[in-house]
């Protein structure tokens, strides 16, 4: 449940959101992709109301879901063009398109693997690749490398920032790494409980290009001071509203 969630991604900007599990997050980005209706309120794309009717919005935004959705019958290669296929292209003109950005996404050579001999970040590359390869402005990311392993997340997260930055698409982004959020990100939303309204705007100062070293910087960490204060004292309150309830 969202309550007035009033969020703003200028073009190529990388923006994150954050909040307590079951707040609504993933409702959010549904809304944005136009897989769900929102009771109140409206989606605006380059300053236009858009496609406001459920369904209008769908095939114009980018979303990449939690898990990798890949294909266990196709190989790597013919599931990165599934979204061009869907939208018309030819098999032909779409496995051309595909492999030449297959080195970009660190794929080369695994063109006619299947999913199962892939690792979890290379199977996340695939499925990233697939959303991207639609070449839409706007691209959703939910939880995207929440199921890897430390070593792979912080390894993907890099690749990601270097993948936008020449990329240079608009990206919103779910996660509940607090790090990942920073590292990431111009700017971070935290939401409250439901129903889910903004309780912080933070916008990140911190240089870029950026690397995984900037979390030791003293910058970084009053940024993950401030936004872990506010995410405790949201969780505070929540407990607290929990414990004050009648016994059922």
């Amino acid at each position: 449940m969202l309550e007035d969630v009033n969020l703003v991604a200028g073009a190529g900007e990388f923006v994150s959101v954050i909040g307590p599990s079951g707040c609504g997050k993933s409702t959010l980005l549904n809304i944005i992709a136009g897989l769900e209706d929102a009771d109140a309120g409206s989606v605006m794309l380059d300053g236009d109301l858009h496609g406001q009717r459920l369904g209008q919005r769908l095939g114009q935004i980018g979303y990449m879901q939690q898990k990798d959705l890949l294909l266990p019958w196709r190989s790597v290669l013919d599931n990165t063009i599934m979204g061009l296929e869907l939208n018309g292209s030819s098999r032909k003109d779409a496995r051309s398109r595909a492999l030449e950005l297959m080195e970009t996404f660190g794929l080369k050579g695994f063109e006619r693997q299947y999913p199962f001999a892939l690792s979890g970040g290379m199977r996340q590359r695939a499925a990233f690749m697939r959303t991207m390869l639609l070449d839409q402005e706007v691209i959703l990311l939910d939880e995207p490398f929440g199921a890897l392993d430390a070593l792979t997340r912080v390894q993907m997260q890099e690749w990601l920032m270097e993948l936008w930055g020449s990329m240079k698409k608009t990206i919103v982004l779910i996660t509940h790494d607090v790090d990942e959020a920073l590292l990431l990100s111009d700017r971070v939303y935290v939401l409250t409980a439901r129903p889910a309204r903004v309780k912080l705007v933070l916008d990140v100062g911190l240089g870029r290009p950026r690397n995984y070293q900037a979390v030791t910087t003293p910058e970084f960490v009053e940024l993950k001071a401030q936004l872990l204060a506010t995410l405790y004292e949201e969780n505070s309150r929540q407990t607290m509203g929990r414990a004050g309830e009648p016994a059922r």
